[in-house]
């Protein structure tokens, strides 16, 4: 069975409310019923939605607009990966219609986990139309969400916000709760990028586990259109030093690398796996900071005594056998909190928040910046 039912491309593109337009009718919460949803809740529609499993385990969620198009829905079984997902919808409808472009359009938190928005704008005989698209990473709930009718941007928002929300999983097994977690939003310019995403949590052996997740959408036409998902889950003990640390980057449909270091008794570190294609195998010497590690260094030399920081860490995106310096210093006139941070050959000009932690970062032109929409508890 096919991943979306066909549709008449004539009325997406000419039928419904033309772009600015929105409903005339406010939208009722309506309670989801089905035994074969794997939540439960209620959510924004003009009617009852209704809810079909496929044999893969994929939930499909219609929901009525009082419209044409209905928004339909997508529950995973299993965790996904934003900028993929993206992708798997966006090769779906191509198929069908021709993408004369494609752009994230904004980040939200919802429910404590980002959700990517996404505008393809389609053409054919002369007319053209736009595909509303979200995709929610939420470990309890992934969902996608897509909109085949020209218009209501604000409506589609509402919608698959209430379903972030107003659903709950049902599942006996619920996510482990963090003790901090965080969104921050990438963008070029004004043109949103992706976002990435952080929880720690604490270790039952003692330290930490941070798991950060981050997509990014290079926007463009198809042909040049770029996804990239970087995985990361690293174990730090209590002074911040990493004991193990995975990594995973994708860049559409290609594995960049996968790799994992692992602490040695001798202090130093070893690093295996497959990068571009090739197996990898390399010893590196002395500790490695992890993130939360930075942090704490960060919080208790750079902004309660004012002196830099430099440490040694692990960025597999600049270098992935060999260890990266990170160096910490405080800008002058520029508040409490502003600081240079210089990675390898690299620098960013960041905000750190109380805990250490990078609240705003700014990078070399093009300008290039990462931003906290969200942050809950503290480390």
């Amino acid at each position: 069975m096919p991943l979306f039912r066909s549709f008449a491309l004539l009325a997406l593109l000419s039928a419904g409310p033309v772009s600015g337009d929105e409903l005339k009718t406010p939208l009722s919460r309506v309670q989801v019923e089905s035994p074969e949803a794997p939540f439960r809740g209620a959510v924004l529609a003009a009617g009852a939605p209704t809810v079909q499993k496929r044999p893969n385990g994929v939930v499909t969620v219609s929901i009525p607009l009082g419209t044409s198009r209905p928004i339909s829905c997508l529950f995973y079984p299993n965790p996904i990966d934003a900028g993929a997902t993206a992708r798997s919808l966006i090769n779906t409808f191509q198929a069908r219609i021709k993408f004369e472009r494609v752009r994230a359009t904004d980040v939200k938190t919802l429910a404590r986990s980002p959700a990517l928005y996404l505008e393809g704008e389609v053409s054919q005989g002369g007319k053209v139309g736009r595909i509303l698209m979200m995709v929610h990473a939420d470990p309890a709930l992934p969902k996608a969400c897509y909109h085949e009718e020209q218009g209501l941007p604000r409506t589609f928002l509402d919608v698959t916000a209430s379903l972030a929300t107003g659903l709950t999983s049902t599942a006996a097994e619920k996510p482990v709760a963090s003790v901090f977690s965080e969104v921050q939003v990438l963008r070029e310019g004004e043109q949103v990028l992706g976002f990435q995403s952080t929880a720690v949590f604490g270790a039952r052996s003692g330290g930490t586990v941070l798991e950060r997740t981050t997509t990014r959408v290079r926007p463009g036409p198809p042909s040049e259109l770029q996804f990239e998902d970087i995985n990361v889950q690293a174990h730090a003990d209590t002074s911040g030093l990493l004991v193990r640390e995975s990594y995973e980057e994708r860049r559409g449909d290609t594995v960049v690398g996968r790799l994992v270091l692992t602490r040695e008794q001798d202090g130093g570190s070893q690093v295996q796996g497959q990068w571009a294609g090739k197996d990898v195998q390399a010893r590196m010497k002395g500790t490695v900071v992890g993130d939360v590690g930075l942090a704490q260094r960060l919080r208790d030399t750079l902004l309660q005594r004012g002196k830099p920081v430099e440490v040694v860490m692990w960025e597999p995106s600049a270098h992935p056998t060999a260890p990266t310096k990170v160096v910490a210093r405080r800008r002058a006139g520029k508040g409490p909190r502003a600081a240079t941070l210089k990675v390898g050959t690299g620098s960013l000009n960041v905000e750190l928040d109380a805990h250490g932690f990078v609240s705003r970062a700014e990078g070399p032109a093009p300008r290039v910046t990462r931003e906290r929409l969200s942050e809950t508890d503290a480390p």
